[in-house]
């Protein structure tokens, strides 16, 4: 993403379940763009991988962090907090690259309205049952896919306020798809 694309920040919003994360990761390979990385106090799902998703902070340092200013944004979500480093997004922005974060809505509104026209929101979505099953599929347990479930609807409506909206039926097409429309 060169010229006029450069110092752009992609989004990638959506649905829990419908793989956003892996699709910002193949995107931003295919795009060469920088991932930001949220901090988070919630522990790794998979501590053999602790940094390919967040950066894991605990509560205190997340606080801290907070009280000086040094987030965009910060939510609290199902009891965890997550926020995105402005040093970090700052410093890849001030270096010309296009960056891309994974977000959830408030997050996403955030990051829009500090940053307005540089931001490109990225709405990824499945439909209720496909969550369900890739969650089962994934060994989840009850209240991990409740949880989800629940906030789908909520989740789900915030398609209408994005830049891009695309539903996620073919893993592989839908990169090719975002990457297209992105580069466009």
């Amino acid at each position: 993403m060169g010229g006029s694309n450069a110092g752009k920040i992609i989004v990638f919003t959506g649905t829990s379940g419908a793989g956003r994360k892996t699709i910002a990761g193949r995107v931003s390979q295919a795009l060469g763009l920088r991932r930001i990385l949220s901090a988070t106090t919630r522990a790794p799902r998979n501590p053999e991988m602790p940094d390919a998703d967040y950066h894991y902070v605990s509560k205190e340092r997340f606080e801290e962090l907070e009280r000086g200013g040094a987030f965009v944004q910060t939510a609290a979500i199902d009891h965890h907090k997550y926020g995105v480093l402005k040093r970090e997004l700052e410093e890849a922005l001030e270096g010309g690259h296009s960056v891309s974060l994974v977000l959830n809505r408030e997050g996403a509104e955030a990051v829009k309205e500090l940053y307005g026209d540089r931001v490109v929101r990225v709405f990824v979505y499945v439909d209720k049952n496909t969550v369900r099953e890739r969650l089962e599929s994934k060994g989840a347990r009850y209240d991990v896919i409740e949880s989800y479930l629940d906030h789908y609807t909520d989740e789900v409506t915030y398609r209408k306020k994005c830049e891009l909206v695309v539903e996620n039926v073919d893993l592989d097409r839908t990169v090719e798809r975002i990457a297209e429309m992105l580069k466009a």
